[in-house]
């Protein structure tokens, strides 16, 4: 065999490596695109449910302002 032959055996073999690892790669970002892609459908899911509490929280904090001032306006009238 020739030293070109071996030349061209060994580019052989690297080219099968590189093409593997290519391979590999792009199935670990599929897989890897596929997690984010869930963590990030479980996290939009999460801050909805946040927003609709928030929500709920500044609603009752409101009411119990009001009520506050209902309570404080009579008292304020009496010390006149």
């Amino acid at each position: 065999m020739s030293q070109l032959d071996l030349a061209i055996n060994r580019l052989d073999a690297a080219m099968a490596r590189l093409d593997a690892a290519v391979a590999e790669s792009a199935a670990r970002g599929a897989k890897d695109r596929e997690l984010l892609q869930h963590e990030l459908a479980i996290l939009r899911q999460t801050y909805d449910l946040l927003q609709t509490e928030a929500r709920i929280v500044a609603d009752q904090l409101d009411d119990v302002i009001e009520r506050l001032g209902d309570v404080a306006q009579p008292e304020a009238v009496a010390h006149r």
